[in-house]
């Protein structure tokens, strides 16, 4: 089975659940939690370590603070030997659920924190030119210096200035 077939089981078995926004979110995070940290992810990617003590270390970390669905979710990912696909995993699930909900997944990359008025008109900007409801998957990385990157899909604007020096540089070396 692939990630994507996998992805959308996880959003089926989310969206069926009482509690499902609740999850969604506490899903998220722990697979965002994950992937930025490298230490973590060495050791559920190393098939030296028997499956049932990376659960047992899943288990220990989270268990306090997800809910106990949430927490079966992530070791069900981690348990099918889905470790070294994190990444495209959050990515598919937060796209499937936005699908589900009628909505395209905006991923966007910013210096700084987005205050709720920017993400309001943000999202009014996004569905004024894509004619549907936008959610927003926000990312602060500092290293960008300033400005904004916006993924919706295929489609990419981006407005970052880290990305502009990297093309300056690119112009004043070719010379």
């Amino acid at each position: 089975m692939g990630t994507e077939s996998f992805s959308k089981g996880l959003v089926e078995i989310i969206s069926s659940s009482d509690e499902s926004a609740k999850i969604e979110e506490e899903f998220l995070q722990v697979l965002q939690a994950l992937n930025g940290n490298s230490e973590a992810l060495d050791v559920f990617r190393n098939f030296g370590i028997p499956a049932d003590k990376k659960i047992e270390a899943i288990s220990n970390i989270f268990s306090s603070r997800v809910t106990s669905m949430t927490l079966d979710l992530v070791t069900l990912t981690i348990s099918q030997g889905f470790a070294d696909n994190l990444s495209e995993i959050e990515q598919q699930v937060s796209n499937y659920i936005a699908e589900k909900r009628g909505a395209a997944l905006a991923k966007v990359v910013s210096a700084v924190e987005l205050n709720e008025s920017t993400q309001k008109s943000l999202k009014a900007a996004l569905k004024n030119k894509l004619g549907r409801d936008v959610e927003l998957s926000l990312k602060v990385d500092t290293s960008v210096i300033g400005g904004i990157k916006v993924s919706i899909g295929e489609r990419t604007f981006d407005g970052l200035l880290s990305s502009k020096f990297s093309d300056i540089k690119t112009v004043l070396e070719g010379r």
